[in-house]
């Protein structure tokens, strides 16, 4: 489908002013939800949590398994989107320290802060409070996946940032800009070439998993980060950077298309199912979805946002203010509050609904403390002060 010349809202450049406030929330509600997708892991048949409770919740199950075939990838849509946006202003130098900058420390200040009390959570609720100590220590001496549980995606965030910032800079920026607007002139003249190249994501995806698996490396440093999964988000990624590189591409991508939206839901169904699995056919199914659902779901939200959520207030303005501390810190009070209930017999249900409203409070607290110092908001969002009024365009980037 060719896209529509840019609306009066778009930058012609740039370097355009254009807010796009659907886009601040979307971003922030995203991350968000990841408080009751964390809490409900503690009470999910499919997963085995760093917090295992011994009652266990379908409905829940089913919510976390259809949410997570598409909350992350489109997070990851709207960072490569931004990302490209402020590439162009600026060099790849300047904008990857930036980059750097804004993820790096917070993600530093979480695993310094963040991690150790969730790491000794999981080994009071595995071993007793006699293990906190001795888990923690045995953590720092071999970190896994418990350590990073919430993090990865900031790891994955930079390394995207990086590779980025080198394609940027291989023989001149316009090398690349123009690669990508090539595409884009063949998709806009050949509409099929769009669709063929959104099965095309699939097959890399699956690729990648095939040959991390032949090289005995699908899992790396402590299962901390999946190949597959990172060649999967990261093709999302360049999607998000297409949409940047034409802005008419914005416009038609965040316009309703009824078609898509049901291929979307139906997709992320299919994808639901067998991603718990554990067989050959299954984690195929899985990782050919992968993107592609993503790039499905990305427009299903983005256009329904940009229906309901392009306004600024004062609600959005704190959402997308605390988004990234609230995100950060969750997981402690997730876990110590599921630490607490394993001493009741509560319905899953019940204890999965106060510990998201505790979580969420406690977390909002904290960001109101945050917001108070300028150096703790420096290193937990990587900036010296909350923003004054509305959210500069480059918040919404991380």
């Amino acid at each position: 489908m060719s896209a529509p010349p840019p609306s009066p809202r778009s930058p012609a450049s740039p370097g355009g002013s254009q807010r796009w406030d659907y886009l601040d929330q979307m971003r922030a509600i995203l991350m968000l939800v990841g408080i009751p997708y964390h809490v409900g892991l503690i009470y999910a048949y499919h997963a085995t949590w760093i917090i295992e409770s011994p009652d266990k919740s379908m409905p829940l199950t089913w919510f976390l398994q259809y949410s997570h075939t598409f909350r992350m990838p489109v997070f990851f849509l709207l960072a490569g989107f931004f990302g490209m946006l402020m590439i162009r202003r600026s060099d790849a130098a300047t904008w990857l320290k930036g980059r750097v900058w804004r993820l790096g420390l917070p993600l530093v200040t979480a695993l310094v802060l963040v991690s150790p009390p969730i790491v000794m959570a999981s080994a009071v609720a595995n071993g007793g409070w006699g293990h906190a100590i001795p888990g923690l220590l045995a953590a720092l001496r071999s970190p896994d996946a418990n350590w990073t549980v919430h993090l990865w995606f900031l790891i994955y965030l930079l390394g995207y940032c990086v590779l980025l910032a080198a394609a940027w800079g291989l023989r001149g920026p316009l090398r690349l800009e123009r690669g990508l607007q090539a595409f884009q002139d063949r998709v806009e003249r050949h509409p099929a070439t769009g669709w063929l190249a959104l099965l095309g994501t699939g097959l890399v995806c699956v690729g990648s998993a095939v040959l991390a698996a032949l090289a005995g490396a699908s899992y790396l440093l402590g299962e901390i980060l999946i190949p597959a999964m990172f060649v999967g988000h990261g093709l999302v990624f360049l999607a998000g950077a297409l949409l940047a590189v034409r802005l008419s591409w914005l416009e038609a991508f965040t316009r309703p298309r009824w078609g898509i939206w049901g291929l979307a839901i139906v997709s992320a169904g299919i994808m639901a199912v067998f991603q718990p699995e554990d067989d050959n056919l299954s984690r195929l199914i899985t990782y050919f979805l992968w993107p592609i659902v993503g790039i499905l779901f990305a427009h299903l939200l983005l256009s329904a946002a940009r229906q309901w959520l392009d306004h600024s207030t004062a609600l959005s303005r704190a959402m997308v203010d605390g988004a990234m501390t609230m995100y950060l810190v969750h997981v402690v009070f997730a876990c110590w509050l599921a630490v607490g209930f394993l001493f009741v017999d509560w319905p899953a249900w019940a204890e999965f609904g106060i510990i998201t409203v505790a979580a969420f409070l406690l977390s909002w607290g904290s960001h109101l403390l945050v917001r108070r110092s300028p150096l703790l908001m420096l290193l937990f969002n990587g900036r010296g002060s909350a923003p004054a009024g509305r959210i500069r365009l480059s918040t919404v980037t991380s």
